[in-house]
């Protein structure tokens, strides 16, 4: 995997607990080192958990913690070890006189995100989220770390890392993100289809939902703008479009590059088939294939696909993230991708805003805004996946958007 490109968007019953391994890790699994490492981080955690209140004020000695609104298993595992990485660093470096960190987590059996973010906004030891990791969830979470129901009285600051619907942070003033828009990867993407793998003829296959008939809206105009046309677009269901056939229709089209804008396991099942039919045409997809990067199994099945990314480990223009990408792999034994990373980074500018405010959580929010924090017209936090400044929107400001790519 190697970072072939980079664009700058534009302005635009809790408890703590502990938690399993990822279980797409890249070699042979040392268990003894795993067990370890998992021991040394979880020192970092407190097994208690207060209840009510709306404000998480702290003392010198007082744990304040970031909850982590990510599942735990392959998909979420990259955002909690991101997250437990930032704590430990924290903690390391911790001011004197400033109250230790730690994390909270969903327990495993709970699949509502309204139940999740209501239990981090109710505890008062809570005094940020990371989270939450899609779009949709965000969405729905979002009057809850308002709270709406109690005008605003136990609101909580949610940091997303990855929720890249440009409708999130407009559901509430509570909701900040530090990943670029579905819309600034749709043109960062037609840009590097024209100018860098010169294609001429796309086709676009596009989950239909909001995400999926978004972005190919915008990557059709980015892309006819550069010079380029798309001259099919094909929608799909996820476990019942049959993909051959799409890739049996792609030859009569003359098409020089396919693009995929859905899921991870959709795209390895589409590109499974355009490669059984015998074609050889490069194909770019979103910012959520960069997962098949980290599953040895999926990424053989998905040789030479370019992808959008906000992390690459390998990108040389980052010493705070080849620092990182190493770090963490030594941890937790696999290579880090853009999830891992950006909570790693919304994990740190929490901590930074309740350390600077006594875990305050209105003046969290004030000083991400720019009372001190990264907001319009101060410094930019400067994060393993670059600068991070929020505009007025609370969206990050001129993030790089990278293309990898899995190797042929």
């Amino acid at each position: 995997m190697v970072a072939r490109s980079a664009f700058r968007v534009p302005r635009s019953g809790f408890f703590t607990r502990a938690f399993g391994w990822n279980p797409l890790r890249r070699g042979t699994r040392n268990a003894e080192r795993g067990t370890v490492c998992a021991v040394s981080l979880l020192a970092l955690l407190s097994q208690a958990c207060d209840r009510g209140g709306g404000r998480a004020g702290a003392g010198a000695n007082d744990t304040l913690y970031i909850a982590v609104a990510a599942a735990q298993g392959a998909t979420g595992q990259p955002y909690i070890d991101g997250a437990i990485l930032a704590i430990a660093d924290l903690n390391r470096r911790r001011p004197p006189g400033r109250p230790p960190l730690g994390v909270r987590l969903p327990p495993v059996d709970e699949p509502s995100q309204v139940a999740v973010a209501t239990a981090f906004r109710d505890d008062p030891r809570v005094v940020g989220v990371v989270g939450h990791t899609g779009s949709a969830q965000t969405l729905d979470a979002a009057p809850i770390y308002g709270d709406v129901e109690h005008r605003g009285r136990r609101a909580l600051v949610a940091i997303t890392p990855t929720a890249t619907n440009p409708a999130v942070t407009a559901a509430n003033p509570w909701i900040f993100r530090i990943c670029p828009t579905d819309d600034d990867v749709a043109r960062a993407l037609a840009r590097f289809a024209r100018d860098s793998l010169g294609s001429k003829r796309a086709e676009v296959i596009y989950r239909n939902d909001l995400f999926g008939r978004g972005f190919q809206r915008v990557f059709t105009a980015a892309f006819s703008e550069a010079g380029g046309m798309v001259v099919e677009k094909d929608p799909y269901l996820a476990g019942i479009t049959e993909f051959a056939a799409y890739a049996a229709r792609l030859p009569r089209k003359g098409v020089d590059l396919l693009v995929i804008a859905g899921g991870a396991t959709d795209a390895r099942d589409i590109i499974t088939a355009v490669r059984a039919a015998g074609l050889t045409l490069p194909v770019l997809g979103t910012d959520d294939l960069a997962a098949l990067a980290s599953d040895s199994g999926a990424a053989r099945g998905t040789r030479g696909l370019w992808y959008a990314a906000f992390f690459l480990p390998g990108e040389r223009r980052s010493r705070l993230g080849r620092v990182f990408a190493a770090k963490f792999e030594a941890i937790h034994n696999y290579e880090p991708d853009h999830r891992a990373a950006l909570s790693y980074d919304a994990t740190t500018l929490l901590a930074q805003a309740a350390w600077a405010t006594n875990g305050d959580r209105k003046a969290i929010r004030a000083w991400l805004s720019g009372a001190g924090g990264p907001g319009p017209g101060n410094p930019a936090y400067e994060g393993v996946t670059g600068p991070i400044r929020f505009t007025a929107e609370r969206n990050a400001e001129e993030k790089r958007i990278l293309i990898g790519r899995i190797a042929p």
